[in-house]
């Protein structure tokens, strides 16, 4: 208790108290979307825990419900005829509220098999389910084609570098391919604002930063 008092005095010494209300907020929303769905993706795992080939690849982690929910409510889509794809789907958070929202189809794509089965753990045993079609691909990511029925695509910074140009380049693909309005949900988006700058074909529609170290941009193709 003592070390835990320490901790929070730290907290608030370093970021202020508002901000430590906020952080307090948003770890019991978790706890209750946790519990009310039945599943388990909360934690920090690191690239070296994960043993990733890929040194593009992050560690894993998740970005608070309040802020994953409140964005992609943003979108103005129908969410019963949306197919929606996360890179990086790690232990299953988006995929399984999403999953609670009825979406049509819903696709992780996730290179670390202890995470791919742990999220399949997770969509399997949650409550208030809407979804049946969720399809789990174990690759990585560069290597994976978009199919055309995809319109939605989450990202919470799964990877950087090489591998992230060349998804924004299946992306792209995939655009060309089958023109259609495809909304990306980028978290902590400067590299992927870079990538894209001189893109024609795609830009950004919103950004915020609603918490002190994650901001996102919303971006739609344009066509």
């Amino acid at each position: 208790m003592v070390k835990r008092i320490k901790k929070a005095l730290f907290f608030i010494k370093t970021w202020g108290f508002h901000t430590f209300v906020m952080e307090c907020i948003d770890r019991i929303a978790d706890h209750y979307y946790e519990t009310y769905f039945n599943i388990e993706t909360t934690g920090y795992i690191t690239t070296e825990q994960l043993k990733s080939e890929n040194l593009d690849w992050g560690g894993y982690g998740a970005v608070y419900y309040r802020y994953m929910i409140n964005t992609l409510s943003k979108l103005q889509v129908d969410i019963p005829s949306s197919t929606l794809l996360d890179y990086g789907s790690g232990k299953g958070r988006a995929l399984a509220y999403a999953a609670s929202c009825n979406y049509k189809k819903i696709i992780g794509v996730e290179n670390s098999k202890p995470l791919m089965e742990k999220a399949r753990e997770n969509i399997k045993k949650m409550k208030h389910r809407r979804t049946n079609d969720i399809v789990f691909e174990e690759c990585d990511a560069q290597n994976y084609k978009i199919p055309s029925s995809v319109n939605i695509i989450y990202m919470y910074k799964p990877f950087q570098g090489l591998t992230l140009e060349r998804v924004i380049d299946n992306i792209h693909l995939s655009f060309n391919e089958s023109p259609r309005k495809i909304f990306i949900i980028f978290w902590n988006d400067d590299e992927f604002e870079k990538i894209i700058s001189n893109h024609d074909w795609i830009t950004q529609t919103h950004h915020s930063q609603p918490h002190l170290h994650h901001s996102h941009g919303i971006y739609e193709t344009q066509f």
